[in-house]
């Protein structure tokens, strides 16, 4: 599929970079995020969120931490302005700058099969992925004037971003589910003990009764001409209930070289039993999806 012996970057134009800079920086973030930043050491980097009140993410991120005062936020480019907007309406007196990254800058993700040596500036270490028996190590990197080789194999790096099991919020997918229904909490992405935050109340009761009827998993299907693009908030059926949507993509990728895709589901856990599939505009249904479990166990508590 690609060769596994050197790296490669690919241009990500669905990432772009918050920066939130000044002293109140680290007390301004821990007060909106789903994840502790004050545990948060300078050089390293964790999984996070915002929720709207009623506790559904409005973005999820990793957020890296360079050096003191500074935070990025790396986020899916189509909800990052709006995403600005928001944090600005809670800034009040707070000694804050929030801002988007520079134009002039670009977003790269770089995969390769040995762990990587150096650690240029603007770098977001994300968790390695296993892939038809190959470990891949991960990192996005802001950089301007990168040459891109155009000989790898660009359908790698989304299809690590599926198979990765950590979901990625976008415009179709917003204010769509409480944390857990994507596996949040199972992935580093909550700190149940830290403070209040936007939605916390209700991210907390849903995490501590133990009613979570819907996760996310990892599925895949056979690419077919006679269906619409499969793409994050395309909607899943069931054989038992094919009236009504028991799901939504969270991320997709297709593998041109073997016309499958990849995708991550939010599905409800109940319909699992049942076949799963999509409807195109006129009705007709595809292939059923073949459903996995995430590379990770999920938390109890």
């Amino acid at each position: 599929m690609t060769n596994t012996n050197t790296s490669s970057k690919t241009t990500l134009a669905d990432w772009t970079l918050i920066h939130v800079n000044g002293p109140d920086s680290m007390q301004f973030l821990q007060n909106l995020l789903t994840n502790n930043i004050l545990h948060l050491s300078p050089g390293s980097e964790h999984l996070s969120g915002f929720c709207s009140p009623k506790g559904r993410l409005l973005a999820s991120f990793w957020v890296s931490h360079p050096s003191d005062e500074h935070y990025d936020l790396w986020i899916s480019t189509d909800i990052s302005s709006e995403l600005v907007k928001k944090l600005l309406m809670y800034k009040l007196r707070s000694k804050v700058e929030i801002t988007l990254l520079d134009p002039s800058m670009l977003i790269y993700g770089e995969v390769s099969n040995t762990p990587f040596q150096t650690s240029p500036n603007n770098i977001c270490n994300l968790p390695a992925v296993q892939y038809e028996e190959i470990t891949y190590y991960r990192r996005v990197i802001a950089q301007t004037n990168t040459v891109i080789d155009s000989t790898h194999d660009s359908n790698l790096w989304p299809i690590l971003e599926v198979q990765s099991g950590i979901p990625r919020i976008t415009a179709n997918t917003k204010d769509l589910f409480v944390p857990q229904m994507i596996n949040f909490e199972s992935i580093g992405g909550i700190d149940f003990k830290k403070g209040c935050y936007p939605g916390q109340e209700i991210v907390a009761r849903s995490q501590y009764l133990g009613n979570i009827k819907r996760r996310l998993k990892i599925g895949s299907i056979a690419q077919s001409i006679d269906l619409i693009k499969i793409m994050p908030g395309s909607e899943i059926y069931s054989e038992s209930d094919p009236e009504q949507a028991c799901g939504v993509v969270v991320l997709s990728s297709l593998d041109s070289l073997k016309e499958r895709y990849h995708l991550q589901i939010e599905v409800k856990l109940s319909e699992l039993k049942s076949n799963l599939y999509f409807k195109n505009e006129d009705g007709k249904i595809s292939k059923f999806i073949h459903i996995e479990e995430p590379p990770y166990p999920l938390l109890t508590i």
